[in-house]
């Protein structure tokens, strides 16, 4: 809990930061590589860089949670959350290729509309569940919560660098205990620092203090 308190000073997160932060990805990589199979592709420009952040991505996840989880709007939220979590990354292929799978990607489409009935381990465990990765199961859960306030528990991103700074053994492929218990390390240390800070702020902060 110290090393998470740490950051928190460190950082001195706020909302603002958090909405703010911004993430270069390339809309073109992502355009060219994306599935014939969904039949439709999000607003990627042909833009080689672009920037992206997580403001945004909350309004792609609000406009999916506002249609009613309509297809189109779905995926176009699933374009701008893994954008924005894979950024310039080696995790881009992986995903293309998890959204390739027809099965998995139809897996994913089915999930996303049953998660804001259930808690934020069992949605991890729910996207988990059918191979989407720990880290981006753990990104989608947490657009699809919305912004966060601080009286709310929401999912909340989790990394090996976040793992490691609230006290996890394990660096990936952490289980729903496992991210429950990093929840709970976050819950406790924001109440000690500052109970008025959203729990993703502290998130953010835990990220910012290792780079």
């Amino acid at each position: 809990m110290n090393q998470i308190v740490d950051a928190v000073n460190k950082v001195s997160p706020t909302t603002e930061k958090v909405m703010n932060d911004s993430v270069t990805f390339s809309p073109r990589r992502w355009k060219s590589g994306w599935p014939f199979h969904l039949r439709h592709v999000p607003p990627f420009r042909d833009d080689a860089t672009a920037s992206i952040t997580r403001a945004e991505v909350f309004n792609f996840a609000e406009g999916a949670v506002a249609s009613g989880y309509a297809r189109e709007q779905v995926i176009d939220f699933i374009g701008a959350a893994f954008a924005y979590g894979a950024g310039q990354s080696q995790a881009v292929l992986p995903l293309q290729q998890f959204l390739r799978n027809k099965a998995k990607a139809a897996s994913l489409l089915k999930t996303i509309p049953t998660l804001e009935s259930i808690e934020p381990a069992a949605q991890y465990e729910a996207l988990t569940s059918i191979d989407l990765p720990a880290k981006f199961a753990s990104y989608v859960a947490y657009f699809l919560g919305g912004p966060q306030a601080a009286t709310e528990d929401k999912p909340l991103v989790i990394c090996s660098n976040r793992a490691k700074i609230a006290g996890l053994e394990k660096d990936s492929d952490w289980s729903a205990a496992d991210y429950g218990t990093y929840l709970a390390a976050v819950r406790e240390a924001r109440d000690s620092v500052d109970p008025e800070l959203p729990l993703d702020a502290v998130e953010w902060a835990m990220r910012e203090s290792v780079r």
